[in-house]
């Protein structure tokens, strides 16, 4: 363990620095000037589209998990697990959900829901973004045919991830997510029943569809609105630091900056990562790579605003309700 956080901890350092000389770069002034020019009335904007965001994803994790699950205490988990994704790699905001999620309701509805919300998110996600790259593809004159395809070839690639963890469910998910808490020393000492709640979870977890086909679709359309309160977000951005540029090359943009998400997600590092690839990615498609830079710089400072204002709440839900050991379902026919 010590050496695992000592490479995220080198991978994060060298990512800072090289962000640093990224902007430096650019020039702090740059920089400054284009920050100065946003205003607080876009600055408004933002942070009322990465609220939306926020609260839109934990209504996705209520509808799965039903009644139990307040909508207040939703938006709290979502905000925690988020932030820890911007900081640390490997999706370990889902790992943090689940673990607070367990805390109040039990395992088998913490687990059961945290996989479903993100069995749903990896099909969800990669829909926008092929939308995206399609609205790109119809609109966007600026790109020749090469850039374009290259960019639909890497969205359809997206949808791979889905694939996974369709398999993933199909042989025991549950079980997988287990051995993931095991590494988390106070939750090592599982009681011998967790064998035949993993079962358990596996079996709602594979008939969440069949059961609930209205909750599918309500957690399908409200993580859809999520996603693409950051293609606005992208197009806000630009338009607030000088870029007018068109509806094509906006969606181009959310679409090959989506993508580059998937690769950032494995790298053990991820601030300053993400700003560097807008970097490059923009200078792919054409546009002001120093606008990339600085438009990831301000969102990522709005998400972590944003999100870092709502986590701490998480805490203050009162005392979690006694482990059931998923005796209390989560899944069940609309």
């Amino acid at each position: 363990m010590r050496r695992k956080t000592l490479i995220q901890l080198v991978c994060a350092t060298i990512s800072l620095v090289g962000l640093a000389w990224l902007l430096g770069r650019i020039g702090w002034a740059t920089v400054g000037s284009a920050i100065q020019r946003v205003g607080w009335p876009t600055l408004a904007i933002l942070m009322l589209l990465g609220w939306t965001e926020s609260v839109t994803d934990a209504a996705a994790l209520w509808v799965v998990m039903r009644q139990r699950l307040g909508l207040g205490f939703a938006v709290t988990v979502n905000a925690a697990g988020s932030m820890l994704n911007l900081i640390l790699p490997w999706e370990s905001g889902e790992v943090l959900k689940g673990t607070l999620l367990r805390e109040r309701f039990g395992t088998q509805p913490a687990i059961s829901g945290t996989i479903i919300w993100n069995y749903v998110f990896k099909i969800s996600r990669p829909a926008l973004s092929m939308a995206a790259a399609l609205c790109g593809w119809a609109l966007c004159r600026e790109v020749d045919g090469f850039h374009l395809g290259v960019i639909l070839a890497a969205n359809a690639l997206a949808f791979v991830p889905y694939v996974g963890l369709w398999l993933f469910i199909r042989y025991g998910a549950a079980k997988g997510f287990l051995r993931v808490l095991d590494l988390i020393p106070i939750l090592r000492r599982h009681p011998a029943r967790w064998g035949e709640v993993a079962r358990q979870i596996d079996r709602e977890v594979k008939l969440f569809w069949h059961e609930r086909p209205v909750a599918y679709l309500k957690v399908f359309f409200l993580q859809i609105v999520a996603r693409a309160t950051g293609w606005v977000s992208y197009a806000v951005a630009l338009r607030a630091l000088g870029a007018h540029y068109s509806f094509g090359q906006v969606a181009l943009a959310y679409a090959t900056l989506n993508v580059a998400e998937y690769v950032v997600a494995v790298l053990p590092a991820r601030v300053g990562v993400t700003e560097g690839s807008c970097f490059f990615l923009f200078q792919f498609l054409g546009l002001d790579p120093a606008l990339g830079v600085i438009m990831a710089v301000i969102l990522r400072v709005r998400t972590t605003v944003a999100n870092g204002v709502i986590a701490p709440f998480t805490f203050l839900h009162g005392k979690p309700e006694p482990d059931t050991g998923g005796r209390t379902p989560v899944l069940g026919k609309e």
